[in-house]
Formats: structure tokens, sequence, C-alpha cells
């Protein structure tokens, strides 16, 4: 394996640009808080980046290049749609983006990128800012604060249908009575990291008050639990993925998203249908402190390995083959192809699968199932 981190990105379709560029941000950044020396193919307009992929021309070691290395046998060469030109190129790897989550894979071990950190938040300095949350003071047992508008319904509807976020938090204003504090006043707000409310559960009202996105990592790290209701056309949300990164204990609803799946009362809290949320939430209000220290350990250890962006990168890098493709979670995808999820999708199909006998193993099991 090569000791050089040297990274030359062309993208030849839009796909990757979607989402006002969070999804092209992301991808390089993860390679540049690794040190990567990355060189990107100049030929995406400004406009066309958003408001995300902007960024990304900020991101260290980065620049701008009008054509590929003169000698190419170091590099990591990452695509979308392979250039025909640089087929011929020997290359250290080549990683090739998709986005057919749902899709099965049989023959084929890809690597599903890590839902991410939103851009706002991944800055160089991120880990160090990380490790500082950490160590912060608990004021608060459960904590939640994100868009409600239009969270009406969930696209997904397998292995079945998500408890939409809207009725999340409209069935814990109605239901849990005194064990909310409903946050409308910006006053208010701002006194919640100071003050304890460690038997509460904090809703922030965003139609009314808004945390700030530079206190937003800050307030994560200030409760022991986070509410991680799932988004309008997936699941997914960057809330989840930046409260395990400084060790908040997501309650959520759609664990099998994640790769591997979280596992209820270890390193989250599942629930499930309006009895069972209102349950799981007195459950953690009713916890006790070991309890909670073990948990917000193990949410903080699964954030280490599994969703951090050294992760993703040294899983490329560890890979013994030469082609690889690294699947993105998108919205665009979700929206047009969510009745295409099933058990067989690499998605929710299973665990880590670089284990190459574990995945010799599920191939065997698929086309050749026992007499």
């Amino acid at each position: 394996m090569s000791s050089s981190r040297l990274l030359f990105a062309k993208f030849n379709e839009k796909e990757i640009l979607g989402e006002l560029g969070r999804l092209l941000y992301s991808l390089l950044y993860a390679f540049a808080s690794e040190g990567y020396q990355i060189s990107l193919y100049d030929n995406i307009s400004s406009k066309d980046l958003g408001k995300y992929g902007k960024l990304s021309r900020s991101l260290l070691n980065l620049s701008l290049t009008d054509a590929p290395p003169a000698n190419t046998e170091d590099w990591i060469y990452l695509f979308d749609k392979e250039d025909k030109a640089l087929k011929k190129h020997l290359w250290h790897k080549k990683v090739q983006v998709r986005f057919n989550v749902f899709s099965p894979y049989w023959l084929k071990i890809p690597i599903i990128m890590p839902y991410p950190v939103h851009p706002s938040h991944a800055t160089a300095d991120l880990k160090e800012r990380l490790n500082r949350y950490r160590s912060s003071n608990k004021n608060m047992r459960i904590f939640f604060s994100g868009d409600t508008k239009g969270y009406t319904r969930n696209r997904v509807r397998y292995p079945k249908e998500k408890l939409p976020r809207l009725e999340i938090i409209k069935t814990i204003l109605e239901r849990m009575d005194k064990d909310v504090l409903h946050v409308k006043e910006p006053s208010v707000l701002d006194t919640l990291r100071d003050a304890a409310h460690i038997q509460k559960c904090v809703i922030v009202d965003t139609n009314e008050t808004w945390v700030d996105e530079r206190n937003w990592l800050g307030m994560l790290a200030s409760t022991d639990f986070f509410l991680s209701p799932p988004g309008i056309v997936m699941p997914m949300c960057h809330n989840l993925i930046e409260a395990m990164s400084v060790g908040a204990i997501p309650i959520t609803n759609y664990p099998e998203w994640l790769d591997p799946a979280l596992t209820h009362m270890k390193d989250c809290i599942v629930f499930d249908d309006r009895d069972d949320l209102i349950d799981k939430l007195k459950l953690a209000l009713e916890m006790d402190e070991k309890k909670i220290a073990e948990m917000r350990d193990n949410s903080l250890s699964y954030y280490k390995n599994y969703l951090s962006p050294d992760t993703f990168v040294r899983r490329i890098e560890s890979r013994m083959d030469r082609k690889i493709t690294v699947l993105l979670t998108t919205e665009k995808y979700m929206a047009r192809k969510s009745r295409k999820l099933n058990r067989n999708s690499i998605l929710l199909r299973g665990t880590m699968l670089d284990n190459e006998n574990t995945w010799l193993k599920r191939i065997s099991r698929h086309y050749f199932p026992p007499r």
C-alpha cells in the first residue's frame, strides 16, 4: 500500500452536487481532514456547486486542476462516471461514487459512506472542538430542536412506516405534561446550558426561536439524550450524527439506517409507535447515572468506530482491492426509489461488509441455500 496521500477527483455528473453541494463537500472533507493532497478537476461552474460545494474549494490542501497528475501510480482516483481518457492510467486505487443504496450488491462489497456532520460544523478544527465538547456538563436529560414544518409523513415504508417527526413532537407535548419544557422564548433558550433540566424533556419550538449553529454542538453536548426523529424524504438526519459525535445518546426510530445498526439500550434508545415513544422517554428520564454513562460511552465509541471521517478513509485505505464502490445516502435517490427498499438492500442488509469471509458466506447462502 502506498504511503502517499494523494487524491485526484473528477466528477462528470450532477448528482454529487445535490443538497446545495453537501455531498461533494462531505466527501472531499473526509479526505482533507486526513491530510490528503486533493487535486479537484475544475469542470464544475461556481453557480452549480451550491452553497456548501463552494466551501469545498477552500478545504485544506485542495487545489483545482485542468489535468490529471503526470504520474498517477500513487494517486487515488475519485469519480462518479469514469472518464474514458483516464481508464488507461495506472492508479493506486479507483473509488467510484454511487448512490443506489437500495440495490442488493450481491457480487460487490461497497462501502456506505457514513452520514456526516453537516458542512456548517465540519471545519478544520472539528476534532479539537468535539474533544472539548465531550467533557461538557450535562444540564438536560432529553433535548430536541429542529424543523417540524412539513414533517407530517415519511416516504420510506420498509421495514415498517415510521412515526413522523411532527407527530412525535405533538405526542410529547400532549402527553408528557410536567416532564416537558417547551422552549419558545430566546431568553429561556439562553439558560439551557446553565440551568439544570436533568429531569426534563426539553423541546425547542423552532417556529419561535432557534439555536444558533455556532452553539449547536455545545448544546448537544450538554444533554444526556438527543431525540432524533426522522426527516421527510428519508429518516437520516445530520443531527443524529452530531449528537453522537459529542456523546449524546440518540432516542430514535430508525436505528437500522446506520451501518451497523444501532442497538437498543446499548448505544441508543429505540421507539416505535406513540405509546412506545412515551414509554421510552420515561425510561430515559428515570434511568440511573451509571447506565447513562455506559450508554454515553457506547454511543461515543460507535461514532469514533463507524461514523467519523477518519474511519471512512481508513476503510478505503485498508481495502486490498484497487476498485472500490462508495455509496452516498441522498434525498434525491430516496425520493425516486423509496419503493425499492427491501430486506436485500445493501443499506439494511447488514453489518460492515468489509469482512470478505462474511461476505462470501452471505453470497453462498443467497445462491446456494441449505436444503
